[in-house]
């Protein structure tokens, strides 16, 4: 390969890529029948597993269309909560300025209202809340109500063990998100299985690798990652980069070795 054809692909690599896992598509299926039931629901899992990488598939799959003078039709809006808390006032503007209104300004009351009218003009069916275990236990009947009183299907993401506690406080709110789907470590032949697919779709070294058949790629993989996509897409990608930028066609168990650093998910 030519060293502008080398840069081209360390670039591809450093972008970010959505792939159609198996568990993102039950997800996906999953999110299909909560709004056939008009249920709420809950996706939670450890961090790393994949949750907001299938919640943007999602959405990019039931994006926004636009028609002339008129407000888009967003049937799935997505939400990603920034910060330590999210208080009401926070939520309605960051429903506001995802959905692009001018007017973000305003008390509480007013940027709900605001909040709502924009919700319905856009004829939001799903609103996706991901990071939802950073919103202030005040928030939580904003939330519902958006079910009840606009019959928008609230989705929150979240840390299992956060998002939990944070619903536990109220019988209610808990009883209404009681439906979850639960983001699993990557683990035995589904391991192996993801290793594959990043192989050929994502890293598409000049030559194979192989590292799916390589037990000993494997087992080291699975130690690094403890079952993390999110670590295995960052040392996979790392490895790849190495190889081309060393002039290396395919990645191998020294070279995984020779990664300067190391992965390792801190104790908790």
């Amino acid at each position: 390969m030519t060293t502008e054809a080398v840069q081209q692909e360390i670039e591809r690599l450093r972008n970010p890529d959505i792939l159609q896992l198996e568990q993102v598509k039950r997800f996906s299926t999953w999110l299909d029948d909560r709004r056939k039931l008009g249920q709420p629901g809950r996706a939670v899992g450890n961090t790393g597993l994949g949750k907001t990488s299938a919640a943007i598939f999602y959405t990019f799959r039931n994006r926004a269309s636009n028609q002339p003078h008129q407000s888009p039709t967003v049937p799935v809006l997505y939400l990603e909560i920034r910060g330590g808390s999210c208080s009401p006032i926070l939520l309605f503007e960051l429903i506001l300025k995802t959905l692009k209104h001018k007017a973000t300004g305003g008390n509480e009351n007013q940027l709900r209202k605001r909040a709502w009218d924009k919700l319905r003009q856009c004829k939001v069916e799903v609103l996706i809340i991901d990071e939802s275990h950073r919103l202030q236990f005040k928030s939580l009947p904003d939330v519902t109500d958006l079910h009840k009183e606009l019959g928008i299907l609230p989705i929150l993401i979240g840390t299992s063990s956060r998002l939990d506690t944070l619903l536990s406080k109220d019988e209610q709110v808990a009883s209404r998100f009681a439906c979850y789907f639960n983001f699993e470590e990557l683990a035995g032949n589904n391991f192996r299985k993801t290793v594959k697919i990043w192989e050929q779709e994502i890293l598409r070294l000049p030559e194979p690798s192989n590292m799916a058949t390589n037990d000993d790629i494997i087992t080291l993989l699975q130690e690094k990652t403890s079952g993390q996509l999110r670590l295995l897409d960052q040392i996979l990608r790392n490895a790849a980069i190495k190889a081309l930028e060393s002039g290396v066609k395919k990645i191998d168990k020294a070279l995984l070795d020779s990664i300067e650093g190391d992965y390792s998910l801190v104790a908790s």
